[in-house]
């Protein structure tokens, strides 16, 4: 039996039915998450990779969704089949989704254009950027963003208790169901669909799940069934559970709680924002990384909004103040265990053994520090959803909380990555999260009567004072970077600098046995000590051929010892490209004799910027083009090992200019490494392998390399350049490190191709196959011993006489 039709909200939606459509939000969440990554990766290309582009970017992205919000809320108060109108909204997105990649393609000449002209505003810039973000996911994200409010005027009619009850409990389910669908589309799109089908066919792929949950929504939208069934919950029962609790929200007012869902929003973004950041130098950060944390996040808000009813149920008016406060004591009570999670990392290495286990490992970690506070903060949105369900215009009510939660989301995005993390860091800012979550319960309480709300203002209080009497991190532990290779933590005697940026994440400068390091994320990223050596091959292997010397572009500054190596060459201009401030900070405060206070030199011009984008916008050309970058297997590094990249490059050198980058030789594959070169040699005619130092270096060219024997003795009469020579050497000897060049490098890398069973012209890199970026963390289980059975390897391959055929006798190469 069933209860009335109702009022306005057409379509039924019967037990099975709204099972389905459980389903089918499912579904939506997870196609709806995969559209967001695929959108940054593909901006990414386009406005770089800085996290200002990528505040832009999701800027952009949460101003749709909120414009959906409210567009559906007010559209759901006309329309007679929401369900119908949802499964329209479905189908928009999947439509637009398919247009993405053809308007991105189109959309590159028009952000250099507008780039170009903006040079010197980043607020300009960033403007523009989240202008021409908008045009492309505004339609996508809008209907996006339409579809709760939609579908929660379909939900039940009628004032009674009864189908006011099924309507806060379908809510909460819809809710909960989209949140886990996210969830598993992060963890889905990381592990399985991104790595197995690339970019555009993982968004082709999204884009049918959210048509399939259209369609279905469609056919389920036309019956004309009632809309509540009341068998499912007995009407006498219901109504007795309606009237003897009051709803989670009952004495709060309309305006508060407008507030809370502002609040709640922005939040939890600045949560996810810079748990994140920590994370990424607890667990680690290459792209398998960052999508388990948001999956771990999103699943831990979807246990909160799971359990919401429950809570509500309990605790009646008390609920919603008690979340807050619950919130604000489980930040306080996990605050002083995030630098004790480096150590569970320590000699693991014996033990997991494979990829799989050791990513086990990073969900278990990432998971257990987030589960109790991000559960806590899943349990507050569902409560305030709760108070729209009682009233006759749900779909309205609906629309515009979640409309307000969305511009919430959007403030906390911008202000954690502008202010809190710039200015505060990790921690502080974790503890100014956890006071707005003690002020909003106590406020909470405080409208719904102290009287019922003592344990929330117990519970807040206490937080309060477990966050003022608990230890600060000890950055030594929380930097560790035992998560890398599971084998030992850094060594190191004392922090001499810690900073944290939205860009490079956490930057730290360590001496040990007065030996500085320097680290980001845990990872080593040089030193003054044994590393230099392979630091000075950086400038001077390519300097070999170098056609002049007017200007070099240097891509990634480290501690500036390549910088400054190259300066002791006759360049005339020297343009050096850093996407963190944190870490051209720690280069010249702490590494200023190794780079040779390269800072000082008038000929140096340090441009804080993403490599890809400024390449893209600025049309200077060079001699040398230098890239010395950290492991490929960071997230988004690998952007600057694809064909297009390399396309970019080949663009901006000058007639016979020289392209130099570090090749990783350790804790890679061989078809991975075959692949990295492959991709380099398809785009250059002209392919160099050297190895010096304990590192590989690729030098490549548009013409035949060739060296000048007169110009390397007299380079090396030079004090700078005898100086950082290792070794004593001269530059004629350097050829001496070169392993393979043009014809031997191709037999190796033919065999490699035969030897993996794969066609030599599929072994590429590209912005849209994500080859590297998913393979390359996987070597990461390898031992230290492979680097040298690969270089032996390769050896096998050296041909001296095309080696000894590169001199010449003219000055200039």
């Amino acid at each position: 039996m069933a209860d009335g039709a109702g009022s306005g909200s057409g379509s039924a939606l019967t037990t099975g039915r709204f099972r389905g459509l459980v389903l089918l939000f499912l579904l939506s969440g997870g196609a709806g998450l995969v559209d967001q990554v695929c959108f940054s990766k593909y901006f990414s290309y386009v406005v770089g990779a800085t996290a200002y582009a990528a505040s832009s970017v999701l800027a952009a992205f949460m101003t749709g969704l909120t414009l959906g919000a409210a567009f559906g809320g007010r559209l759901s108060a006309r329309v007679k089949r929401p369900l119908v109108a949802y499964g329209v909204a479905e189908l928009v997105v999947a439509l637009a989704v398919c247009l993405v990649p053809l308007e991105f393609s189109l959309l590159t000449p028009l952000y250099v254009s507008v780039a170009r002209a903006a040079q010197g505003s980043l607020a300009t810039i960033q403007v523009a950027r989240w202008a021409l973000a908008m045009l492309l996911v505004v339609v996508p994200t809008t209907a996006m963003g339409a579809t709760l409010p939609l579908v929660s005027a379909a939900l039940a009619s009628g004032r009674t208790g009864a189908a006011r009850t099924l309507r806060e409990r379908r809510l909460g389910a819809l809710y909960a169901a989209n949140t886990f669908g996210g969830a598993i589309g992060a963890l889905a799109g990381a592990y399985l669909v991104l790595p197995a089908l690339g970019l555009s066919k993982t968004l082709y792929a999204a884009a049918v799940l959210s048509a399939v949950a259209g369609a279905i929504a469609i056919f389920l939208g036309r019956s004309r069934e009632s809309t509540l069934d009341v068998a499912a919950s007995p009407g006498a029962e219901a109504e007795k559970e309606a009237e003897a609790r009051a709803t989670a929200s009952g004495a709060l007012s309309e305006n508060w709680l407008l507030v809370l869902s502002f609040a709640s929003g922005g939040l939890a973004f600045t949560v996810e924002v810079v748990t994140t950041h920590v994370l990424a130098v607890v667990i680690g950060n290459s792209a398998y990384a960052f999508g388990l944390i948001l999956s771990a996040f999103l699943t831990c808000l979807f246990l909160g909004a799971a359990l919401a009813p429950a809570l509500a149920r309990r605790l009646g008016d008390a609920a919603l103040a008690t979340s807050l406060a619950l919130t604000a004591l489980a930040i306080a009570g996990t605050l002083p265990l995030w630098d004790e999670l480096p150590r569970l990392f320590v000699g693991l290495d014996d033990y997991l053994r494979t990829f799989e286990s050791r990513e086990a490992m990073r969900a278990a970690v990432a998971f257990s520090i987030l589960v109790l506070p991000a559960t806590m903060m899943g349990l507050t949105f569902p409560l305030i959803l709760r108070w729209a369900a009682a009233s006759p215009h749900v779909g309205v009510l609906v629309g515009r909380l979640t409309a307000i939660n969305t511009v919430g989301a959007v403030f906390g995005a911008l202000a954690t990555g502008y202010v809190l993390l710039p200015r505060l860091g990790s921690e502080k800012s974790l503890l100014v999260v956890l006071a707005a979550f003690v002020l909003l319960a106590i406020g909470t309480a405080k409208q719904g009567g102290f009287g019922r709300n003592r344990v929330p203002v117990a519970f807040a209080a206490t937080s309060a004072l477990i966050a003022v009497a608990a230890p600060r991190w000890n950055l030594v532990k929380l930097t560790l970077g035992a998560n890398v290779y599971f084998d030992w933590a850094q060594p190191m005697d004392t922090i001499l600098s810690v900073r944290e940026d939205v860009h490079g994440g956490v930057t730290t400068v360590t001496l040990h046995q007065n030996v500085r390091t320097l680290y980001t994320n845990g990872k080593f990223q040089g030193n003054n000590g044994w590393e230099l050596k392979a630091q000075y091959y950086f400038a001077h292997f390519p300097s070999l051929f170098a056609p002049r010397f007017d200007d070099v572009l240097i891509i990634g500054l480290g501690t500036g010892t390549t910088a400054g190596t190259l300066a002791t060459y006759p360049w005339k201009q020297m343009d050096l490209v850093e996407i963190s401030p944190a870490i051209a900070e720690a280069a010249k405060n702490y590494f200023e004799k190794p780079n040779r206070h390269v800072f000082d030199d008038p000929r140096f011009h340090l441009i804080l910027d993403d490599a890809r984008n400024h390449l893209l916008v600025h049309p200077k050309k060079y001699d040398l083009i230098s890239m010395e970058l950290s492991s490929v297997w960071f997230a988004g590094a690998a952007s600057l090992y694809s064909s297009e990249y390399y396309r970019l490059v080949r663009d901006h050198l000058a007639e016979g200019g020289v392209y130099q980058q570090w090749v990783q030789l350790h804790h890679v594959y061989r078809p991975v490494f075959a692949t990295l070169v492959n991709t380099l040699r398809k785009e250059f005619p002209h392919v160099a392998l050297f190895y010096g130092g304990g590192q590989g270096m690729l030098i490549a060219s548009m013409r035949p390399l060739q060296w000048s024997e007169r110009r390397a003795h007299e380079l090396s009469t030079h004090e700078g350049i005898h100086a950082t020579l290792p070794d004593g050497r001269n530059l004629d000897t350097l050829t001496e490190d070169m392993l393979l060049v043009d014809a031997s490098l191709d037999r190796f890398l033919d065999d490699m191709a035969e030897e993996a069973g794969r066609p030599r012209e599929t072994m590429v890199s590209t912005d849209d196959n994500l080859f590297l970026e998913y393979e390359t963390p996987r070597g990461n289980i390898l031992p230290w011993s492979d680097r040298e059975l690969l270089v032996a390897k390769i050896k096998e391959y050296r041909d001296a006489d095309a080696i000894a055929a590169l001199r010449t006798d003219r000055d200039t190469p």
